[in-house]
C-alpha cells in the first residue's frame, strides 16, 4: 500500500496539475512570511517571472516594502520554497494594493429582532409578593413585545 504523501507528489509532478503546484509554492511562500504580512494577502501570482502579492490595505504595502529584501531572501535560501517553486522563474517582487478587498460592513441595528412565541399567559404559584410583582412585570413585557 502506497502513502498518501506519494501518491498526491505523483500527482501533482503531472503537468495537468501544474496550478495545484503553483499554489502550493504560494501556500509556502506566504507561511515563511511575518504573521503581520500573512494576514494582510488577499492572493498571490506570478506573471512575467515576477511574483505579485495583492495586500488588503496600504499600511500592508508599506510594510511589505519595508521587508523587502527579507522576502527576497526567504524565496532564494529556504529549501521548501526553492523545491516547491522550481517550475517559477521568479526574478521580480511586486506588490499593490487590490481594490477587491473586503469591506466591512457596518451593523446599524444591532438589538436582535425576532417574533415574541410566547403569549405570556402562565400562572404564578409564589408566596413571595417580590416575586409576584416580577412575574406580573415580566407577562406585561410579553404582553408589550407581541403587538
Amino acid at each position: 500500500m502506497k502513502k498518501v504523501e506519494t501518491v498526491l507528489s505523483h500527482l501533482l509532478s503531472q503537468p495537468s496539475y501544474a496550478v495545484l503546484r503553483r499554489q502550493k509554492c504560494f501556500q509556502l511562500i506566504k507561511k515563511a512570511l511575518p504573521g503581520q504580512l500573512q494576514n494582510g494577502i488577499l492572493f498571490i501570482y506570478v506573471k512575467d517571472k515576477t511574483l505579485f502579492f495583492a495586500l488588503k490595505h496600504p499600511a500592508y504595502k508599506m510594510e511589505f516594502d519595508y521587508k523587502l529584501s527579507l522576502i527576497k531572501n526567504l524565496l532564494t535560501t529556504l529549501p521548501p520554497l526553492k523545491e516547491a517553486c522550481s517550475g517559477h522563474e521568479i526574478r521580480q517582487v511586486k506588490s499593490f494594493v487590490s481594490r477587491f478587498a473586503p469591506k466591512r460592513t457596518e451593523s446599524s441595528d444591532t438589538i436582535p429582532r425576532y417574533k415574541e412565541r410566547s403569549n405570556g399567559k402562565f400562572a404564578v404559584h409564589s408566596e413571595n409578593e417580590e416575586l409576584k410583582r416580577r412575574f406580573e412585570e415580566l407577562k406585561e413585557s410579553i404582553r408589550c413585545s407581541k403587538n
